[in-house]
């Protein structure tokens, strides 16, 4: 059954794992820029791990609501949050700051998606560049891959 006080201490508990993904995402960005590739993998361990706990924070906190009868996604918790006196202000609170950091985690994720994107492009084009097949024509696959059209003199052999 769902109550004040388990959901509050379920927010709590996604709230410390978002500060923690984010600590960790902001240290991603830097082993990005850095393309310090061992901190990039263990960054990425300590996410996937952070991700899992989270996944099973959310799915309990789901199942809480789904107890009441309530949906087990947002629209279920912000009707959970209406049903609530208004001396519940601090578990509304909590639910905007859960919301909060979620948002700040996926702007973060996005920026250092955007360094990947720039580091493969790059390494493409210098690829492309060895390959002999600078300035050929790209094109894109049926999974939106590009690939150059056309032949090139390789300019090193492995």
């Amino acid at each position: 059954m769902v109550t004040p006080t388990t959901l509050s201490s379920s927010m709590t508990q996604a709230i410390e794992l978002l500060e923690t993904l984010n600590t960790l995402l902001i240290a991603e960005r830097s082993a990005l820029r850095e393309r310090d590739t061992a901190n990039i993998q263990s960054t990425l361990n300590q996410k996937n791990d952070l991700l899992k706990q989270l996944e099973l924070n959310g799915t309990a906190r789901s199942q809480l609501l789904a107890s009441a009868g309530l949906k087990g996604d947002e629209h279920g918790m912000e009707s959970y949050l209406e049903s609530l006196p208004v001396t519940a202000s601090q578990l509304k609170q909590q639910w905007l700051t859960l919301k909060e950091k979620l948002q700040t985690c996926k702007d973060a994720n996005q920026i250092n998606g955007t360094i990947v994107h720039r580091s493969k492009t790059q390494v493409e084009a210098l690829l492309n560049i060895l390959r002999g097949q600078s300035g050929q024509q790209k094109i894109y696959n049926d999974a939106g891959k590009s690939s150059s059209v056309g032949g090139g003199h390789s300019l090193a052999k492995a």
